[in-house]
């Protein structure tokens, strides 16, 4: 099992601030379905705290699944984010979820 990274906050910053933060098919569908922009999750990374005991490790073990919990600008949207790493300093989104729905 891999070692969790415990600079994911910034790493996930830095993602999106160069570009490359990747929204996946999946994450992309639920976020039209829950109603959430990119930008909510945007700015949410400036906000988020650690959710790491809903941290989990990817189905082959090779990974983790990185669970964090921020708000939008609005304070209307109580965002969870799901991130994996791809390669440094690439991220993958992979599901948001607004808590207060």
């Amino acid at each position: 099992m891999p070692i969790k990274s415990e600079s994911v906050i910034q790493d996930i910053i830095d993602a999106v601030e160069s570009g490359q933060f990747i929204i996946s098919d999946h994450a992309a569908l639920r976020m039209k379905e829950r109603n959430i922009d990119f930008s909510d999750v945007e700015e949410a990374v400036y906000r988020v705290t650690r959710e790491e005991i809903k941290d989990s490790p990817t189905n082959d073990g090779l990974a983790w699944k990185y669970a964090l919990r921020g708000f939008n600008d609005d304070g209307n949207k109580d965002i969870r984010l799901v991130v994996l790493y791809l390669e440094k300093p690439k991220m993958l989104l992979i599901t948001a979820i607004d808590k207060n729905e």
